[in-house]
Formats: structure tokens, C-alpha cells, sequence
């Protein structure tokens, strides 16, 4: 009898995977569309930016070739996670990049990361396409848009969010961090779904979130509101309690050790400082941005700062202790030790209210097919089921609610919460239901070409675009640059400084030298109106740090008149001024500043 009891259950629980197993769904053909598309979308869009690179960026590389070569004083960073430096540390250990292609393998990660996004999100999209989270859930005849309709939307939602806010050129992990929210996401999807395989689903859970954890530090937050979702999932607490206690144990386990390490970096508990840093710098305004003078309306004072050298123009020296290309920004958690966060509650809610307006505003513009859509489909649907899945559909768009929320109380970029936006959307359409007749049906479909259209033609334009110029834009300027600086005897290891330009060095990361002094953007005006005795003491004080270049990149709205030593660099884009002691230089810095300024 045991037997006979047993096997139907064997079956059953087969059964239940056999989607993760086969493409035999509702929706395979579009599932195949989906991949293809999103596949050569992100392609394109890779190679249009290959050889693009952003100053975080350069932090994430120089702290993955910190990691793979041991440099543990270095890699232990509270600012930047683990995971994504460890991945491109990795690939350029393997491969082994000359310079020119340094950008492209890193932008060769970025692809698989965006692909591995792409399967996590498949198998979101497919658990909510083969059966909807309600007791009692309708029958295939009875809910067709969910299982014919909801995989057009997603993937192009996927692509949307993906590639026009995320995007592959920007060298960050966000793209990891969204990938691990959708596989948790997923989990909690299942955790309502299957209760029989509960326990290795919540010990799966803990495994992802902490993933999720070393690849983007606000996935600790997150990982607190998952845990609290399958509590309530289970339902009863006692049945629910050893479930969660399973998942805060393996979570634990993965990330104890990185918090450990910052912990004892810092002489303090932290799981990390991104939060806390960018608090002080958006919220209370500290300025000036990332040089950390003034704790704004912060409280403490500053450990560690970086040195100004220089009032008029500013300059900010940062040569010790820090190492890296860009010392200044490899470890923002150093330069603002002692500085601390204060929450003032009217500065707060404005904050918050401007975000929620800039919400509101992308729902009302570029999310408005998906808005009008979601209302016509409520209102066309049997509203009592439409009501019911919606709600029972909360583990997948609560957590996208959860998101925005906790990134409009410190700082909004579009590409930290677009993931969050496909978990909304995403949750709404999958509790569309319809009643079996041909009229709603044929709204529905009307309706998904619609939306599918209004997503996907913007992106088909953007795929076109990128892919014309990942032909005709051929020139690697920041490779140039660095080219043309070692025919100028700047070598690798060298001392640089910069004026001006983008606050990204790709040129020093590419030549292996280290920034350690700069006049801001937003002095560079006033340094070259300065007068010529001016700039000579400015430049002493480079030559006396040991500096052997200054390098200028000229904006278009600055007067610049290059004359001297002045050496125009990848066609005038750039200039250096050469002041290391070598053949065919001046043997004094009184003749390089003589030559240099008049």
C-alpha cells in the first residue's frame, strides 16, 4: 500500500520539472524568438562597446588583478564587491589581453554575465508561464494569456531593461546582481508551488542570495526581504521556521567570510560601505563628490582625506596610501573613514517624493504601453480570478516594490533598479487571466503585438545602430592615448597627474600608471586662464611628487591654446606635458616649465 502511494508521488514530482527539462511549453516558439533576439540585441551591443570603459570600471579590474594575484591588503575593498573583479580578474588571467584588447575581454564577461541573466530570467519566466501561484489555479482553457502572451512580453522586457538601462557597455555588476535576483525570485516562486521540495528549494535560496551578496552589496537588504517572503510562503510558522533557519545558515556560510574580512579591515562590523558612502554623498552632500572635503550635513569629520594641494585652480593629491590606477576611487571607504551618514526626515521625504515623481514620469512615458496594457487586460479579464492571481503573484512583484523603494531612499540610476522593474511587470502580467471566449482572447492578442511592438522597436533601432557602429567605429582612443605616452617615456608604473576630462582614466589603466593628483573638471577652465607663473608653481608642485606627465583632456567648452611642450595626443582630444628627465627632454624644470608655458 506504502508503494502504491509512493510512486503516484515519484511521478508527480518528475513531472513538476520536466519544464526545466524540455521546451515543450506553452510559449516555446516565442521562448526560441525570445533567446535569438536577445542573444544578437546583446551582441550588437557588446561590440559597439568594446573598448568603452568607466571609472568604475577600472576599480572592479584593478581590484580583480589584486585578487587573482593574492594581493589581499589591496583586494579587500568595502566599497566594490567581490564576485564581478574576481570574474574579469579571472578572464584576463586566462586570456591574457595585450592593451588593445584589455576593454574587449572585459566587455567578452559582460556578455556572459548578460546571458547568464538571460537563463535565470528563462526560468522565472517559464515557472509563471506553466501555472499561476493561486489555490486553485484555472485551467490551460481558461487563462490564455499567461501561457501564450506572458513570454513576448518578458523577453522583451528582458531586452528592454536589460540593454537600454543596464546595459552591456556600462562595466559594473549589475548585471550579476540582476541575474541572482531573478534565480531568487524564481525560488520563491517555487517555495509556493511545490511543497515537497521546499527544504532543497530555501537551501538554494540561501545559495543564491549570497551569490548575490558578493556580487552587489544592497542584495544583503534584499536577502533579508526573500528570507521574510518564504517565511510567509510556508505559511505556518512552525513548518516555516527550520526552512528559513537553513537558508540564513548556508546564506551565512557564503558570506561570512567577506564580511569577516572587511570587518577586521575596517576595525568594525560592516557587510560594506556603498550605502553608507553614497548616503553621504547624495543625501547629505558631502562635496566635493568623491574627493571628500566636507562632510556636508553629515556628521564626523574626515580620517583620511584626500590632500588639495592647490586652491585656484583646486588640486587634490591622493598619491599614498592607496594603490591602484586611480587611488582616488579604488577605495572610496578609506577617504571617507570617520565621516558618518545623518538622516534629516524633511530632506528625506523630498528625496523620496522627487524619486516617486521620476517613477511616476517613466510609467507614464516609456512604460505606457505596458500601463495601459496591464489596465485594459484587468478590466477585459474575469476581475475576481485577475484579483486572486495578482495577488497570490506577490513573491515575484513585491520584491521589485521592495527594490525601487530602498534605492529612492539613497540614490537612483536606472540601471540599478531596472531589474526591479521587470519583477513588477512581470508579476502584474502573470496574474492576467481571461475568460475562454474569442472576444477577449483576440484583445489580448492585439494587445500583446502592441506592447511587444512598442518595447521591441526602439531596441530594433538601437540593435541596428549598435551594430553599424561596432563596424565603422573602428578607433580606440584611450589606446592611442596610452600608445603615444610611451613614445613620450612614460612607462608603466609612472606617477601621472591629470587636468580636466572625464573623471574614467582608460588610458592609465591600459599603460599600468597610477593618477595621483588632478585638477577637477570643474577647474580645468581656471587652471588654463591662469596665469604663466601660475601654472609653473602648479606644475613644481607635480614634478616635486614625482609626477612625469600632466595630462589635459580638453572639453569643448574650454579655451585652450596649446604651445611648448605641449604634445597633442590621438589628434588634439588629448595633450601631455612630458616632465620626466630624459633624451630629448630639458635637463632642467626651470627650461621644461620655460618651454612648456611661453
Amino acid at each position: 500500500m506504502n508503494t502504491a502511494i509512493a510512486q503516484p508521488a515519484k511521478l508527480s514530482e518528475i513531472a513538476t520539472f520536466q519544464w526545466l527539462l524540455t521546451k515543450s511549453y506553452p510559449g516555446s516558439r516565442v521562448r526560441t524568438a525570445g533567446w535569438c533576439i536577445a542573444i544578437a540585441f546583446g551582441l550588437a551591443q557588446a561590440l559597439a562597446s568594446r573598448h568603452t570603459m568607466q571609472a568604475d570600471g577600472i576599480s572592479y579590474l584593478d581590484m580583480g588583478d589584486a585578487i587573482i594575484r593574492g594581493d589581499w591588503k589591496m583586494a579587500i575593498n568595502a566599497y566594490w564587491s567581490p564576485l564581478y573583479p574576481l570574474l574579469q580578474g579571472l578572464a584576463a588571467w586566462a586570456i591574457k589581453p595585450t592593451p588593445y584588447w584589455q576593454f574587449t575581454v572585459v566587455h567578452l564577461v559582460n556578455f556572459l554575465i548578460y546571458l547568464f541573466a538571460l537563463a535565470c530570467f528563462d526560468i522565472l519566466l517559464r515557472a509563471l508561464a506553466t501555472g499561476g501561484l493561486a489555490d486553485g489555479a484555472c485551467e490551460a482553457s481558461s487563462c490564455p494569456f499567461s501561457r501564450r502572451a506572458l513570454p513576448a512580453i518578458g523577453y522583451a522586457l528582458f531586452i528592454w531593461f536589460s540593454l537600454d538601462l543596464i546595459t552591456l557597455g556600462e562595466v559594473s555588476p549589475d548585471m550579476l546582481m540582476a541575474g541572482f535576483v531573478y534565480l531568487a525570485t524564481w525560488l520563491l516562486v517555487m517555495i509556493a508551488k511545490q511543497r515537497a521540495k521546499r527544504f532543497w528549494f530555501a537551501v538554494l535560496l540561501g545559495l543564491v542570495l549570497g551569490l548575490g551578496y558578493l556580487a552587489k552589496a544592497p542584495m544583503f537588504p534584499l536577502a533579508l526581504v526573500y528570507m521574510g517572503a518564504s517565511l510567509l510562503l510556508v505559511g505556518n510558522w512552525r513548518r516555516a521556521l527550520p526552512f528559513v533557519l537553513f537558508e540564513i545558515i548556508v546564506f551565512g556560510i557564503i558570506v561570512t567570510p567577506w564580511v569577516t574580512a572587511l570587518s577586521r579591515s575596517k576595525g568594525r562590523l560592516t557587510f560594506g560601505d556603498s550605502g553608507r558612502i553614497n548616503y553621504l554623498v547624495n543625501v547629505n552632500g558631502a562635496s566635493p563628490s568623491w574627493y571628500f572635503q566636507d562632510v556636508g550635513t553629515g556628521g564626523g569629520h574626515y580620517l583620511h582625506t584626500t590632500r588639495k594641494i592647490f586652491d585656484h585652480p583646486r588640486i587634490f593629491e591622493f598619491a599614498t596610501p592607496i594603490k591602484g590606477t586611480q587611488p582616488v576611487w579604488y577605495d572610496a571607504s578609506y577617504w571617507a573613514e570617520g565621516a558618518v551618514p545623518r538622516i534629516h526626515l524633511r530632506t528625506e521625504l523630498l528625496r523620496v517624493i522627487n524619486y516617486v515623481k521620476a517613477y511616476t514620469h517613466m510609467l507614464l512615458s516609456t512604460q505606457a504601453a505596458l500601463l495601459i496594457g496591464f489596465v485594459v487586460l484587468y478590466c477585459v479579464g474575469r476581475r475576481k480570478g485577475v484579483s486572486t492571481e495578482i495577488r497570490a503573484c506577490w513573491p515575484v512583484w513585491i520584491p521589485g516594490l521592495v527594490g525601487l523603494a530602498m534605492y529612492s531612499l539613497v540614490v537612483v540610476e536606472w540601471r540599478y533598479v531596472a531589474v526591479f522593474f521587470t519583477l513588477l511587470w512581470i508579476g502584474l502580467f502573470a496574474g492576467i487571466r481571461l475568460p475562454t471566449e474569442s472576444g477577449p482572447r483576440n484583445v489580448a492578442r492585439i494587445l500583446t503585438i502592441t506592447i511587444v511592438f512598442a518595447i521591441g522597436a526602439p531596441m530594433a533601432f538601437l540593435a541596428i545602430r549598435d551594430s553599424a557602429s561596432a563596424v565603422t567605429e573602428t578607433r580606440h582612443l584611450q589606446w592611442q592615448v596610452a600608445e603615444e605616452l610611451k613614445h613620450l617615456s612614460v612607462r608603466p608604473g609612472d606617477k601621472v597627474a591629470r587636468i580636466g576630462g572625464n573623471f574614467a582614466g582608460d588610458w592609465a589603466r591600459l599603460l599600468q600608471v597610477m593618477v595621483v593628483a588632478e585638477v577637477p573638471r570643474s577647474d580645468a577652465q581656471e587652471f588654463w586662464a591662469a596665469p604663466p607663473e601660475v601654472q609653473a608653481q602648479i606644475i613644481r608642485k607635480f614634478t616635486s611628487m614625482g609626477v612625469t606627465a600632466l595630462v589635459a583632456q580638453i572639453a569643448q567648452d574650454e579655451t585652450f591654446r596649446p604651445s611648448g611642450m605641449w604634445q597633442a595626443l590621438a589628434g588634439g582630444t588629448f595633450y601631455a606635458l612630458p616632465l620626466r628627465h630624459s633624451e630629448g627632454l630639458s635637463k632642467s624644470s626651470e627650461v621644461i616649465l620655460d618651454h612648456a608655458l611661453f
